[in-house]
């Protein structure tokens, strides 16, 4: 029992021992009210006079008259005096006079105009028209014809998927001329005869076609046609040209197809029908002839004399297909020719 007490007592007293150090460290952590905080402690200012008496003197470094480019001898050197700066007495509120920034005028560049003046005569293949002293009768044949047959036309020019060969077509050709009229005469080689186009559709059909350029040198190298620049479409008669003939221009009697036709493409001003054109045809066994004179007036031509030149080229047309306007191929006697591009034509020489 009484060790029981003893115990009881002795827990009793480490419970108090320990209240007490909770509150002595809340006290110690904590500013409660009724305590002040505790001034902090200042350290005095120090003495200068005193502390000037224990700092160390340091020497100035020493200058050598060669650091100073001012100076001379040791003992000579003078005090600078500076030089005044002068003051800016423009008033702040003048106005700067702006200096005339405009431009000098630009000149304006002159487009110098395009030249196609060259050569008189075309580099292509040329035919030789000959001097006629008498006129020749239109009537497809060549008795009166003197002039030797010139220039084969077999160049293919289009359709050459559609061209077998010169049985097929192709042709050779006489010229002549006088002071009148340009003549030529084709002699076309073609297996089968069809034309059944008339006027401008002329040229869906077994024809000849002929392009002239007047004035050779005023355009030598423009590559598209003008005002001297003809295309002509000859056909030899629609439906046939079995007995289809002209006889000094007229229709020969018996003429069961419609008779020959001329047509202008070119120059558009002038296109249409052209009836001044005198054409005779006839047909032999797979190949026909065509006969026809143009006026030089037609063609703008005045005053035509030997060793003229004009651009040209002679061009046949082919189709095979009844009942239908074609135009499966044509071949030229140049090898270069296209319709509306005089640079690709040849040469007509009047000899």
């Amino acid at each position: 029992m009484l060790i029981e007490e003893a115990i009881s007592m002795k827990k009793s007293k480490l419970v108090y021992i320990f209240m007490v150090a909770i509150m002595i460290a809340a006290l110690t952590g904590c500013t409660l009210p009724g305590f002040s905080t505790p001034t902090p402690f200042t350290f005095p200012t120090p003495d200068k006079t005193m502390t000037a008496l224990f700092e160390p003197t340091q020497a100035v470094p020493a200058t050598s008259a060669a650091d100073d480019p001012g100076s001379g001898t040791e003992g000579d050197q003078e005090t600078a005096t500076p030089e005044a700066v002068p003051t800016n007495t423009q008033e702040a509120d003048q106005t700067e006079e702006v200096p005339d920034t405009a431009l000098p005028p630009v000149a304006t560049a002159t487009k110098a105009p395009v030249s196609y003046v060259g050569p008189a005569v075309r580099s292509g293949p040329s035919v030789i028209a000959e001097k006629r002293t008498s006129p020749i009768v239109i009537d497809g044949s060549v008795a009166e014809w003197t002039a030797t047959w010139q220039k084969v036309i077999n160049y293919v020019v289009f359709g050459a998927g559609n061209w077998t060969n010169k049985d097929d077509c192709s042709g050779i050709i006489k010229a002549a001329w006088d002071e009148d009229y340009l003549y030529l005469n084709v002699k076309v080689k073609d297996d089968k005869y069809v034309q059944e186009g008339v006027a401008e559709k002329i040229y869906l059909g077994d024809s000849i076609e002929i392009v002239f350029d007047r004035y050779v040198s005023g355009d030598y190298y423009l590559q598209a046609m003008t005002g001297d620049d003809y295309q002509i479409g000859i056909s030899p008669g629609r439906y046939g040209i079995e007995t289809c003939y002209i006889v000094n221009g007229k229709l020969s009697v018996g003429c069961s197809p419609e008779p020959p036709q001329a047509y202008m493409w070119a120059p558009k001003a002038s296109a249409g029908v052209k009836t001044e054109i005198k054409i005779g045809a006839v047909e032999g066994d797979s190949w026909y002839q065509v006969e026809f004179k143009i006026p030089w007036s037609l063609l703008g031509v005045a005053d035509p004399k030997a060793g003229d030149h004009y651009g040209f080229a002679i061009s046949i047309s082919d189709n095979d297909v009844d009942d239908k306007l074609l135009q499966q191929s044509m071949v030229s006697n140049v090898s270069t020719r296209f319709y509306n591009n005089p640079t690709s034509w040849g040469d007509l020489y009047l000899k």
